[in-house]
């Protein structure tokens, strides 16, 4: 380092340092310096610097001092960084510098200075290390994941949403960068609202919130609450019981014993794990594998699954025929989208589709793209609907006895913010909202509009969306534009405008996202197609059955019953359309009591509930009614 990283300053006076490396024994201690700014000498870090820093350039790239001013300044002496990030501030630029022995930072108007880096995409090619920081909590800025965040999270935020520092606290955090994961969840937690994502090639994790122990019992079973999201723990490879399923696990499995027969750890080993929790399962196989030999089980309430571990089912495979055994199973398959080649069925496929073109026609995939996909096994179905989607025809074809389903087969739209600006950082990215037309708010541009645009009167402006309509669009985010130019296009004006930073364009529209305002009865003559609908959880409106409902019921109400969604949440969902029954039964689950009825015309089930799927045409009716007052919405 003293080669390249040599410094030439001299002191202001007798009783200031130039540096601070005689004081590099001192660590966590606080010294008074009576130093002069200065643009002369060499800098490395930014918040957090190198001990031979020079201390009067970096009160002024701090922000401590001007130039030509002098005062006392506090400086706490620190550990040594594995890493220094340099920056432009104050007329002072800092350089970057890899492991140093010894830092310091300055005390005074801590509070005023930003984080050390907004994310961490430059740490990405640091996987599973772990490096230290001064991060200040902040209120603003994008966020996406839960416990585990996407790398171009704010840090200073994500901070915040994970409980490690409150707004405007400042102070040194510990952060384990990790490698991409398949799928980031939201949540609000701590006064913020983080985002959900897809894929994304670079994550990290606060230290503060890897938890070192589950519980006596090394179970999960008391995070149940959080199906869907990534957590970290720390495990000790062992052989303790009970152990219930292969790559998904029930979560009264012991974790450590799972760990092991999932290739994770080895017996005796510790290390920091990636979980991501899963709702239960109708039944779990069992297997031998390290060892270790796992139970098969029924039905049960809550699951997991290792993810930072590769299984033997994300090897390539042609079609899953070869699982038709493992019914309401999740797989983890390698596929690379494809064209040309027999698929039959929309969203339910049979077991003998290639998958790879299946995963183009479900919009998994892209042509040529590989990525990692989960696969949920169905049982057979009595006919399959062919269809057009993303330039793949797939076929109709009558009963077949194994199927399959992708676990995520449409887009997981969100509801449309104002504008994009908090995405500025995903350039070339493609976002989906649900947006609703409006023509009140301003737009500068035509087809790419600045990133301060309102994005409702934007999409109607595009020709993507009507005035007043509800639907999922596509947006790229793209990079700033030196001009915009102003049209007037489905009675929306927009306005010209010079250089902007950032800019988006919307691609198209996605019609088979519907906002359900109430119920399916409009649907009745679709018997055994199966729809994509976008529904935000209710718990006010009227159901009727379990797990089969009758077709007047509250979609939103009976999502929540069934287990689809949760109250508030918004997702996206698939529902097949049945016949009417012969009777239905009521239940109270999740919050939700469904009543009781009998003969009624009409009826659908969650695609999930392939049990109720079954049962459905042992209570098969030609028509029904039921009483004026109690019918829904």
């Amino acid at each position: 380092m003293d080669e390249q990283h040599n410094l030439q300053d001299t002191s202001i006076d007798d009783n200031s340092p130039v540096n601070l490396t005689d004081y590099r024994e001192k660590i966590d201690q606080t010294f008074s310096f009576l130093i002069t700014g200065e643009l002369q000498g060499s800098v490395f870090g930014t918040n957090i610097y190198t001990d031979d820093s020079n201390i009067a350039a970096a009160a002024i790239h701090a922000g401590i001092l001007s130039v030509g001013e002098t005062k006392s300044v506090e400086v706490k002496m620190l550990p040594g960084q594995s890493t220094y990030e340099g920056s432009t501030q104050n007329g002072v630029t800092s350089s970057s510098y890899g492991v140093w022995m010894e830092s310091y930072m300055f005390m005074t108007n801590v509070s005023t200075s930003l984080t050390t880096v907004t994310n961490l995409l430059n740490y990405r090619h640091r996987v599973n290390e772990v490096i230290s920081i001064s991060v200040t909590g902040l209120i603003e800025g994008p966020v996406f994941g839960t416990n585990i965040y996407t790398d171009d999270s704010n840090v200073g935020t994500a901070a915040v949403h994970a409980g490690v520092l409150s707004i405007g606290e400042t102070k040194l955090v510990e952060v384990k960068i990790l490698p991409g994961q398949s799928s980031y969840k939201g949540s609000t937690q701590n006064g913020i609202t983080s985002s959900s994502y897809g894929p994304w090639p670079g994550s990290y994790v606060f230290i503060e919130n890897i938890i070192s122990s589950v519980a006596e019992s090394m179970d999960l079973t008391g995070f149940r609450d959080k199906v869907g999201h990534s957590l970290y723990f720390l495990v000790t490879g062992d052989i303790g019981v009970p152990v219930y399923g292969t790559d998904i696990y029930t979560d009264d499995s012991n974790i450590n014993a799972a760990a092991i027969h999932a290739g994770v750890v080895r017996l005796g080993e510790t290390k920091a794990v990636i979980v991501n929790i899963l709702p239960g399962q109708l039944n779990y196989q069992g297997s031998t594998k390290n060892r270790i030999t796992s139970s098969s089980y029924g039905q049960w309430p809550g699951s997991f699954r290792f993810i930072d571990h590769n299984t033997t089912s994300t090897v390539t495979i042609t079609n899953l025929i070869d699982y038709c055994s493992k019914v309401n199973q999740i797989l983890s398959v390698s596929v690379t989208g494809s064209l040309g080649g027999s698929i039959y069925g929309t969203k339910i496929y049979t077991d003998d589709s290639i998958i790879n073109i299946a995963a183009v026609h479900a919009g998994i995939a892209n042509v040529g793209e590989t990525k990692i996909v989960d696969i949920k096994i169905l049982p057979g179905e009595t006919s399959y609907q062919g269809s057009t989607q993303n330039g793949v025809i797939s076929s109709s074809y009558e009963a077949w006895p194994g199927s399959y389903t992708f676990t995520i087969n449409t887009i997981n739209c969100v509801m449309a913010p104002i504008d994009l600006i908090n995405f500025r950082e995903k350039t070339n990215q493609l976002l989906s909202f649900v947006v609703t037309g409006k023509n009140e708010g301003s737009i500068f541009g035509t087809d790419i509009y600045t990133d301060d645009s309102n994005l409702a009167v934007a999409a109607v402006h595009s020709g993507m969306v009507t005035l007043g309509e509800t639907k999922g669009i596509i947006v790229q985010i793209l990079p700033g534009k030196s001009s915009y130019h102003s049209t007037t296009q489905n009675d929306i004006t927009s306005t010209s405008y010079g250089h902007w930073m950032g800019s988006y364009s919307i691609l198209s529209s996605i019609p088979i996202f519907k906002m359900v305002l109430s119920n399916l009865v409009n649907y009745r003559d679709k018997i055994n197609q199966i729809l994509s609908f976008t529904v935000i959880g209710a718990t006010g409106g009227s159901v009727w059955g379990t797990n089969i409902y009758s077709d007047d019921s509250n979609i939103a109400s009976a999502a929540v019953h069934a287990g689809v969604v949760n109250d508030n949440e918004m997702k996206t969902i698939d529902v097949k359309i049945l016949p009417g029954q012969a009777s239905y039964d009521g239940s109270i689950r999740n919050g939700i009591t469904s009543l009781s009825y009998g003969s009624w015309a009409g009826s659908f089930v969650f695609v999930d509930n392939t049990t109720a799927d079954e049962m459905a045409s042992e209570n098969v009716t030609d028509d029904g009614n039921k009483m004026e007052e109690e019918s829904s919405e």
